[in-house]
């Protein structure tokens, strides 16, 4: 199967001096006025827009929206950024404790119906006392095998019962409100550690830790073996440039986690080609400066791993 290309979007980058939502002070050549003017017309979603419009320029697959401390709300940015692309999947982070199971299934069948089906989730059960989560890890895999069998529940012709610990419905259901729509494939994260329970809900394992890239393949091999009915996806920080002299000016100003993708283009490449071969089905590029990045990995990166497994077939 082809690798598939997400990015990962994050929400809680500041505001860039060179982007249209720099704040007062920022610029203080700039007349008050201007500021004031400017800030009504584009602000930090604009941003994130034009990286989800670049990155389906570019041909990615997908976005990865994940649920950052100091980041936005992934729900709303899902809503926004879903309206304004047309191809791209979206996945959403989703914390099960943020609200009722039946309502989070209900906002996923709505977001489905007018998305054409593009939304997966992916779960967050990483919540803690900082999030005003007061259950202890293992109590919140309880609760998020239950959303998850809910959601499978009400996306049924129903009618549907459960008597969960967290999660009680009578007789729920969406019943026409879903009919014809394709139930939002659900993502883990390894770092969570789901058991087998958790894991028959899941379509994708995501290894999102800081692996050494050169035991990646092997990872990706035992994981296709342990699990062979789900995908498996990897997060990968990239740093790809045309020529090893811009790498090294790169490299001597990021501190870079072991995982990271870093080499020419032609390098990048083929080092997906090889995680693909291992097994590796999604991969999940991220890097700062997004709008830059994104489209060196879209225009440079992926169509080389692309026609290269063209050539091979």
């Amino acid at each position: 199967m082809a690798l598939s290309f997400y990015w990962h979007l994050s929400t809680d980058a500041p505001a860039d001096r060179g982007r249209g939502e720099w704040a007062e002070g920022e610029r203080p050549w700039t007349p008050k006025q201007d500021v004031a003017s400017r800030r009504l017309q584009i602000n930090h979603y604009d941003y994130l827009t034009q990286v989800a419009r670049a990155a389906e320029l570019t041909g990615f697959d997908g976005i990865v929206i994940p649920d950052e401390p100091q980041g936005e709300e992934p729900w709303i940015v899902t809503g926004a950024l879903l309206r304004e692309t047309r191809r791209v999947g979206i996945v959403t982070a989703v914390a099960p404790g943020s609200a009722s199971g039946v309502y989070q299934g209900k906002m996923a069948a709505s977001v489905q119906r007018f998305s054409n089906d593009r939304q997966s989730w992916l779960i967050e059960n990483g919540e803690g006392r900082g999030a005003g989560d007061v259950l202890a890890a293992k109590e919140r895999a309880v609760r998020a095998g239950e959303l998850l069998t809910l959601l499978e529940g009400i996306w049924s012709e129903g009618p549907f019962d459960l008597e969960g610990r967290h999660f009680v419905v009578e007789k729920g259901g969406l019943a026409g409100l879903v009919k014809g729509r394709r139930r939002p494939p659900v993502w883990l994260r390894r770092s969570d550690g789901p058991d087998a329970q958790l894991l028959a809900h899941a379509d994708v394992l995501l290894i999102d830790t800081e692996e050494a890239l050169g035991s990646l393949p092997d990872l990706v091999r035992s994981l296709r073996q342990d699990h062979p009915s789900l995908r498996i996806a990897a997060q990968l920080p990239l740093l790809a440039r045309a020529e090893a002299q811009d790498l090294a000016v790169e490299l001597a100003r990021r501190d870079l986690s072991p995982s990271a993708l870093v080499g020419t283009f032609d390098e990048v490449a083929a080092k997906l080609g090889e995680l693909a071969s291992a097994g590796l089905e999604i991969a999940v590029l991220a890097a700062p400066d997004q709008i830059q990045e994104v489209h060196i990995a879209g225009e440079q990166v992926i169509g080389r791993v692309r026609a290269s497994a063209l050539l091979a077939a």
